[in-house]
């Protein structure tokens, strides 16, 4: 497993590119989606009004440890998790991937 972003050169039109964002690029058509890795609708939209980073995390990470982290391993471990931002910026797909790693003592890394 991976993680990358959705402009990076090597996910246009790679078949083990999966969105793990709650919405996507247009022109990821039919792309494959892992929406149970997507922020909710409503901490998005709180995220966009203010809500301060620290809280975002903390109410994503407490998301994710509600999800089963082998399952979510068994069905994407060889493909590459991509949302909007570029490397170096907050991302909730590092969120993904540091929770993946804690749980499962796996690297995850970024393309």
């Amino acid at each position: 497993m991976k993680t990358s972003y959705f402009w990076h050169p090597a996910v246009k039109n790679n078949p083990a590119a999966v969105s793990i964002a709650r919405f996507t690029p247009r022109w990821w058509g039919p792309g494959r989606r892992y929406i149970a890795l997507a922020p909710s609708a409503d901490l998005l939209s709180r995220l966009r009004r203010g809500l301060p980073i620290e809280t975002y995390n903390r109410e994503f990470n407490a998301y994710l440890y509600s999800l089963d982290p082998q399952r979510i391993w068994n069905d994407l471990q060889d493909n590459i998790l991509c949302c909007y931002e570029k490397p170096g910026v907050h991302c909730h797909r590092r969120l993904v991937a540091v929770w993946l790693e804690e749980a499962l003592n796996v690297t995850i890394s970024e393309l």
